[in-house]
């Protein structure tokens, strides 16, 4: 009987669908129509636009509400959860570890401050040293190397002459040396000089003065106040380049307080000093250029001989005994020069010791 209900409610539903379907209106068809013609021509373009997503609620999750749940941070992989057998250090060995690094740090610290106080490698150093010597040469290196000169000049007590002038030149030393008329040193009282010069007077007694300038083109002059001698003796300083007078020995021609006294009196003798301008070239070792150089033997070279005039002019360090000579000169450093008479023979004291010196002229001259 309940099956028999059943059937026979399932035929009246379709029966009433299908009434209600066949009683719509013709009017009711032709919008349906329309519309699904409509839909039919804009289905292209909806064909390729997405889907539209399923509502939330229709989507199927297996693992339902709770796929919604916060999930937790994964748990590290260890090495132990990996399987990985990874050495236990000893205490030994990280103390070892850390005494490298420390080392390492402390390297590194040191090299870094080398770095900023010495930032140059020594081959750095070393050219900039090279560029710094030879920028000291050049700076340093004087501008002209004056040549060097041995002066002996006689001064003239006159009060119509000009002073001598004494050529100095910088970065050198002209020593001054004031002589009497028979080569001994006359002592000096005291100095007195302008210009920009260095001076050194002597010691008490001494006849030596020292000349240093102190610039390169400076000028000036010196008084010399001379023991026994009212007269003082004055002289020009010059400063120059080319020329230097390393020693100059001013001849006063007088007799100082220590004068040698002579070995021969006699009139006819007479000690010259300015007098006779060729001793004064002989005894600077310029003889005039006349003179003929005649052979000496019987001695060391230190003593020469010239023939000027029908004299002859020897120049020797030795003490003249034999013949007489006329007149004679003598330098600071004991240097005599004498003029006699022509002779073949003279005869000479070396130290106490007498000495036969032969004299003769030169092969070819006449």
């Amino acid at each position: 009987m309940r099956r028999l209900f059943l059937g026979l409610s399932l035929v009246v539903l379709l029966g009433m669908g299908c009434s209600a379907a066949f009683a719509q209106s013709d009017s009711h068809f032709d919008q349906e129509l329309q519309a699904f013609q409509k839909n039919n021509d804009s289905g292209s373009d909806a064909a390729s636009a997405p889907a539209p997503a399923p509502p939330h609620h229709m989507t199927a999750n297996p693992l339902g509400p709770a796929a919604h749940l916060p999930l937790s941070k994964p748990a590290p992989a260890t090495a132990k959860a990996l399987g990985i057998n990874v050495p236990v250090e000893t205490p030994d060995q990280i103390a070892a570890e850390s005494a490298e690094q420390k080392q390492k740090m402390e390297q590194q610290t040191f090299d870094d401050a080398v770095k900023q106080l010495l930032p140059m490698t020594p081959d750095q150093i070393r050219e900039l040293l090279d560029v710094f010597e030879k920028s000291r040469k050049a700076s340093e290196t004087p501008i002209a190397d004056p040549v060097p000169k041995v002066v002996l000049k006689t001064v003239s007590l006159a009060p119509d002459q000009v002073p001598l002038v004494i050529q100095t030149s910088p970065d050198r030393v002209t020593t001054l040396s004031i002589l009497d008329s028979s080569g001994a040193p006359w002592p000096i009282r005291d100095v007195s000089w302008a210009g920009k010069f260095d001076v050194t007077p002597p010691e008490s007694g001494g006849s030596i003065v020292r000349i240093t300038p102190q610039s390169a083109h400076t000028m000036g002059n010196i008084s010399i106040r001379l023991l026994g001698l009212t007269t003082p003796v004055t002289f020009t300083l010059n400063t120059g380049f080319k020329e230097v007078d390393y020693r100059f020995d001013a001849r006063i021609p007088k007799r100082g307080p220590l004068a040698k006294p002579d070995l021969i009196a006699h009139d006819g003798l007479k000690t010259t000093v300015g007098g006779d301008a060729n001793l004064v070239q002989f005894l600077d070792g310029t003889p005039p250029a006349a003179a003929a150089k005649m052979e000496v033997d019987g001695t060391d070279g230190r003593t020469e001989a010239w023939s000027l005039s029908n004299d002859i002019y020897l120049r020797t360090p030795l003490t003249l005994l034999s013949p007489g000579w006329s007149a004679s000169v003598t330098s600071a450093d004991g240097t005599n020069v004498y003029v006699l008479n022509n002779t073949p023979v003279v005869l000479l004291s070396d130290g106490g010791n007498m000495v036969r010196v032969h004299i003769a002229a030169t092969e070819g001259t006449p």
